[in-house]
Parts: C-alpha cells; structure tokens; sequence
C-alpha cells in the first residue's frame, strides 16, 4: 500500500470538517494537531472534539485496510465520528427519529434502514469492478440514505476512503473546497443535494472525479 502522510490525512479530515460540519480551525492547525497533537490554533472545544473523533476514524480505517467495506464497518466508522457528538453512535437511526436535511430544494427525510437494508445498499453501491467509481457511488449513496443520527456525510466519505485503501488505489476522496472562495463548497453542497432529492447522482460525482479524487503524496 502507498505510504499515507499526515498531509494526506489532513486533507481528508479538514475538508470534511469544514464543508460539513463548519470546522474554524486552519488548514495548518489541522495538520499540526494530526501531527502532534498540538492544539494551538484551535479556538474551541466543538472543533477539539470534532477534530478528534476525524483522527480517531482516520486512524481506523488506515489500521483496517485490509478489512473489506460493509455495513458492520460503516457503523464501526460512525461509532468514531460521531463519539462526542451523537446520542448513540454507530446506531441505525429509526423513523420515529424524523431525522432529515435541509437543502436548498426542500428537506430530504429518507426512510430508516435496518442493519440487513444497510448491507444490501453497501453491498450494491460497491459491487462494480472499478474501485473509484464504487468509492463515488458509495459515499453518495450512503450520505443519501442518511442511516445514522448524526455524521452520515461524514461517515460516507470516511467508508469511501477505506474502500480506496483497501484497493491500494493509491488515492484519497476529498470534499471540494477552498479557504478563499465559498463557491467551491457551494457548488459540491449545491449538487448533492440534487442527488439527494431528484437522484441526480452524476454532478456531484463529475465534480468528485475532478477535484475530489488526489493521489496520495501528492
């Protein structure tokens, strides 16, 4: 497997942090933290805490490489995302929870899934023969169902990424953003939702293949 730097790492933790959970701290700071825990730069203690649980699943998921992607480890991931954030981590959301997104086209509020419904949709997302583009379908595809509480986006980057590694790709999946211009993550956020509401799955994957696949160490 190609040799994963902090950098790569940082890459991965800070653009999810920022896009989808407003993380403050820099790009810098980010990658100083994952390098030695350093919490300078890190101006308050939802960022700390943020930042901890995306190193924590990090570190997961480069420690399980050669463990194959399915529901009981997309769980195990969101179990670590979302550890200090979310009521029951790594739990199935129910119906009764109403959890939904808004979006700019109105919310998105999918049905629950059942631990069997969660392995049929991994299964099926990552049944092509191209690693990168089951990678793609499959963070779209479970950032859509929304089966947990909290960190579903976050948690389908995360599943994506180990299905890169697990591959030895040699690639990391980042979300598309830029310290100096919002529209980038406007653009991204802009086009999942349309995935989310009218199934329009291949914006946000054009744009993922363009700016959101990096080669690591690169």
């Amino acid at each position: 497997m190609t040799a994963i730097t902090v950098a790569d790492l940082a890459r991965v933790v800070y653009s999810s942090g920022k896009v989808f959970d407003g993380l403050s701290t820099g790009r810098l700071d980010t990658e100083n933290f994952l390098r030695s825990g350093s919490v300078e730069g890190i101006t308050s203690r939802a960022d700390l805490a943020l930042l901890e649980d995306l190193r924590d699943a990090a570190s997961f998921i480069l420690d399980q490489a050669r463990r194959s992607t399915d529901a009981a480890f997309v769980r195990a991931i969101n179990a670590r995302l979302t550890r200090s954030g979310a009521l029951h981590p790594g739990e199935l959301r129910t119906d009764d929870q109403q959890i939904g997104v808004r979006t700019r086209y109105g919310r998105h509020s999918p049905e629950a899934l059942t631990d069997a419904g969660l392995q049929d949709l991994v299964a099926m997302l990552t049944a092509g023969a191209d690693p990168i583009e089951s990678a793609l379908s499959l963070f779209v595809g479970v950032a859509r169902a929304q089966p947990f509480e909290d960190g579903n986006k976050r948690t389908a980057l995360f599943s994506a990424n180990h299905l890169l590694l697990h591959a030895e790709t040699g690639l990391l999946l980042v979300v598309p953003v830029s310290d100096t211009d919002p529209a980038v993550a406007d653009a991204f956020n802009d086009l999942l939702a349309r995935a989310y509401l009218f199934g329009e799955d291949d914006g946000v994957k054009n744009l993922l293949r363009r700016d959101g696949i990096v080669p690591i160490g690169a």
